[in-house]
């Protein structure tokens, strides 16, 4: 079985599975983070012995590469920005979700580019929302 189809199989069945709705319950603790990306790992790990990829013991990164895959956390990131991208871009249709964003507009004009303003959170619920998690994540892009 060749490399592209192994992969192909890999993400229609098990990856789809890992990031079905991983805009709302995406892990906030590393634990849970770890444990999702262990399911990858075994699979490079399996995938390195299967296709003879050479690389060194516990470091599979040279295996994602080869197969072209990236860590199940960056992915989800992505996930986040592209959804909020559609809400900003008026393709996702929900006036609920747009309702929830904090623009911040500035009173005055300064160096500080951050387009959402995020309140304090008292609980870590509150804290971990999927609407204030997507703002956060697009705050570190500017």
């Amino acid at each position: 079985m060749g490399q592209e189809r192994f992969t192909k199989l890999y993400c229609a069945l098990v990856r789809l599975i890992l990031e079905y709705g991983a805009i709302v319950w995406d892990p906030v603790t590393a634990g849970y983070s770890s444990e999702l990306e262990r399911v990858q790992r075994r699979f490079l790990r399996f995938s390195r012995y299967l296709l003879n990829i050479p690389c060194t013991r516990h470091d599979y990164a040279p295996v994602a590469d080869v197969l072209n895959l990236s860590s199940l956390a960056e992915r989800r990131r992505s996930a986040g920005l592209s959804f909020l991208n559609g809400l900003l871009c008026n393709k996702v249709d929900s006036s609920v979700l747009v309702s929830l964003l904090n623009f911040k507009v500035p009173q005055r004009v300064t160096r500080a580019t951050a387009p959402f303003f995020i309140s304090h959170s008292t609980t870590n619920y509150l804290g971990n929302e999927p609407i204030r998690r997507l703002m956060s994540h697009a705050i570190l892009l500017f």
